[in-house]
């Protein structure tokens, strides 16, 4: 915290460096927040973790299989998957103009240099496209340890060349945000929010996961953002009523470079992208909260959105490769625009200072956009918003003292115009199986699901944690041609899922604490294409965490042992379905058993 001496007007600052609130500062004889006091805070994150993919050069393994030995020394090792290297920092600064007038500026900045996401084979079979040194893709390239990999993220292409990429992804990003807070009265106070962000991030792709020259990528993102948002907020009806009224300007434009090679659809298909997106959005909103009695509230909001997306896409062939007309796509623009008035209205009661029951309804809306993966200008086609109107009831209570908490909900959620992408377009497309990722709006669908909150203390140190919940998906309409039917679901749709959790503080004679916890987590199966096959379901997994913390007396020094997935369990946190296209089918296979040791220090 930094403050200028009362009285001093040499512009000199004292400072110290901590974490205490605003509620602490104020108590402290030596700052007291006069007009004219300034506060300042630090903070920073590193990390670094090894990869658990282990990426083998498959010519050295099997030196007879035809594909050639790229001379990797140590046991034909040629690098890892999933390793993490990255480094955060955040600096704040507090200044309390007057008694009326505060301005908060924060500033952030974070880099990453990790390797490529740890993606493993599952399946692959040929397609009539990808054969390379004289070797056909198909099952050999599949592993049988499931932390292995023979992605090469080498291409050679029919002209001769060799194209290779680094197996890493390189992000930054920074931003900063100025708010400012004025209490014009004490029923009127403004509120100015202003951000500023960019991030560049460059990442590469090995997506047939072999030695071979299936399909290969390199891109990059680069993002900058302006926003701004006022809001005035007041009280009124002898503060019987809260209201906010306030408006929001967005706007951002993303470029998109990159670097694809994609033999499974026909050989020496190559081009170059750079594509600019212009989007903007300008919205207007209320809010208002209604104090009815000292036992219930009624909240009503709404809001109006408008939003432009401009897709002006680039490709270029590379040394005349083949790009099966995709040049023509050239200079093409997909535009789409829209706008949306949303609302929102809840009341809550509490019945006694245990027992409080809700009820809402709101809805809300996904943006539309342009099909950002065309093959062919017809293919250039917008789709429109996805709308949602969702509807929610539940309790939230304390029982026994506050040592028994439950809190639980039902809901209901309608879609209209649900987005989904499909890898077969025939009406957009020039021939029925001709390469297609077009997002469009499938239909309509309905959720119902419910959730579950417990949290038991039924001694001192000892604490028991259940979540749960459970959702029912449904088409109620779909389009003709999609390929789906009423009975399935949307891709990512997690019927149920649950955790358990348990913890016991030991105080220790010198005044510090041990804590053992225990965790255990279930998710269930998904799949993650919008027509469901066995190749793109993800099985539901369980995993078993634990943790043993240790604190110091006065809690500002803390070690922590942990441990994670302790029984070793083989899971997938995602999956790709490509056999219909490339051939390949592989997933995004999770970490095995691990443990790190995190030290703290409050200040």
């Amino acid at each position: 915290y930094l403050q200028k001496p009362n009285g001093d007007n040499s512009g000199s600052l004292r400072a110290t460096f901590g974490t205490r609130n605003l509620q602490d500062i104020r108590a402290m004889g030596d700052f007291s927040l006069m007009p004219d006091t300034l506060f300042m805070r630090l903070s920073a994150v590193s990390k670094k973790q090894d990869g658990y993919v282990k990426r083998y050069d498959y010519g050295c393994l099997y030196p007879s299989s035809g594909v050639p030995d790229l001379g990797q020394q140590n046991d034909c090792l040629s690098g890892t998957e999933g390793g993490k290297d990255y480094t955060a920092s955040r600096a704040a600064l507090r200044w309390i103009a007057s008694d009326a007038l505060e301005f908060n500026l924060s500033a952030d900045f974070s880099m990453d240099n990790s390797e490529v996401a740890a993606i493993t084979l599952q399946n692959a079979q040929n397609n009539g496209n990808v054969s390379t040194y004289g070797v056909e893709y198909g099952p050999a390239f599949v592993p049988a340890n499931p932390y292995t990999s023979y992605a090469s993220f080498t291409s050679v292409q029919p002209d001769g060349r060799t194209v290779t990429f680094a197996p890493t992804t390189r992000t930054k990003v920074w931003g900063t945000n100025l708010t400012g807070d004025w209490t014009i009265n004490d029923g009127l106070a403004l509120k100015s929010i202003t951000a500023y962000r960019e991030f560049d991030s460059r990442w590469t792709e090995d997506n047939d996961v072999s030695p071979l020259s299936g399909s290969l990528g390199a891109e990059h993102i680069f993002n900058h953002s302006f926003s701004e948002e006022l809001r005035f907020s007041g009280k009124v009806f002898k503060n019987a009523v809260d209201y906010t009224l306030g408006a929001y300007y967005f706007d951002q434009t993303t470029t998109y470079p990159t670097h694809q090679i994609l033999n499974y659809a026909f050989p020496g298909f190559e081009f170059r992208g750079d594509d600019p997106v212009d989007a903007s959005s300008y919205a207007g909103f209320f809010n208002a909260s209604w104090h009815v009695t000292d036992a219930m509230d009624v909240n009503v909001g709404a809001r109006y959105t408008e939003e432009k997306k401009d897709y002006t896409f680039g490709r270029e062939a590379v040394n005349g490769s083949v790009t099966l007309g995709l040049v023509a796509l050239d200079g093409v623009v997909g535009h789409y625009e829209g706008s949306k008035i949303d609302y929102r209205a809840n009341v809550n009661y509490r019945f006694t200072d245990q027992v409080m029951a809700y009820a809402s309804v709101s809805t809300a809306f996904k943006g539309g956009g342009t099909n950002p993966r065309p093959f062919v200008p017809s293919q250039v086609v917008a789709f429109d918003r996805e709308d949602l109107t969702a509807y929610e009831i539940g309790a939230k209570t304390d029982f026994l003292d506050k040592r028994l908490r439950i809190n639980a909900s039902l809901f209901f959620n309608k879609y209209k115009n649900i987005q989904l992408t499909l890898l077969a377009c025939p009406s957009i497309s020039p021939t029925p199986t001709f390469p297609c990722a077009a997002p469009f709006n499938a239909g309509d669908a309905e959720i119902k699901g419910a959730e579950l909150e417990v949290t038991a203390a039924p001694i001192e140190g000892l604490l028991f944690q259940l979540t749960a919940s459970n959702l029912n998906f449904k088409y109620t309409r779909l389009i003709p041609n999609t390929g789906l039917t009423l009975g399935q679901e949307a891709p990512g749709t997690i019927d149920h899922k649950y955790s358990l959790g348990a913890q016991y503080g030991l105080y220790l004679s010198n005044g510090s604490t041990l804590t053992p916890r225990l965790d255990y987590i279930y998710q269930g199966e998904f799949h993650t294409n919008a027509v469901f096959a066995d190749s793109n379901l993800v099985e539901g997994y369980g995993l078993l965490n634990g943790r043993l913390t240790w604190n110091s007396p006065k809690e500002d020094w803390g070690v922590a042992l942990i441990g994670k997935n302790l029984t070793d369990k083989v899971y997938y946190l995602s999956n790709f379905d490509l056999l219909s296209s490339s051939g390949a089918q592989y997933g995004l296979i999770g970490p095995p058993r691990e443990f790190e040791v995190q030290l703290m220090k409050k200040f």
